[in-house]
């Protein structure tokens, strides 16, 4: 499996898409990140993936609210 990029990188890559792709990436993830976070608890257990996948969860959620606020990703 390759290596997630940074959530610094992943901010920069939706902050580049438009306004109703960075919603649709927002949403997915907000759906999925909790899905591969149980799943992995499940499985392997490895807790540095699981810190990973709660960073990224908790940078998406941020993401979420600057677009509740701002009407984009900024």
């Amino acid at each position: 499996m390759s290596k997630m990029a940074s959530n610094a990188k992943f901010k920069q890559f939706v902050t580049n898409l438009s306004v109703e792709d960075q919603q649709t990436v927002v949403d997915r993830q907000l759906r999925l990140l909790p899905a591969f976070i149980m799943q992995e608890v499940a499985t392997t257990n490895n807790a540095k993936v699981i810190r990973k996948l709660e960073s990224r969860l908790t940078q998406v959620r941020l993401m979420l609210s600057s677009i509740v606020a701002n009407g984009k990703v900024v």
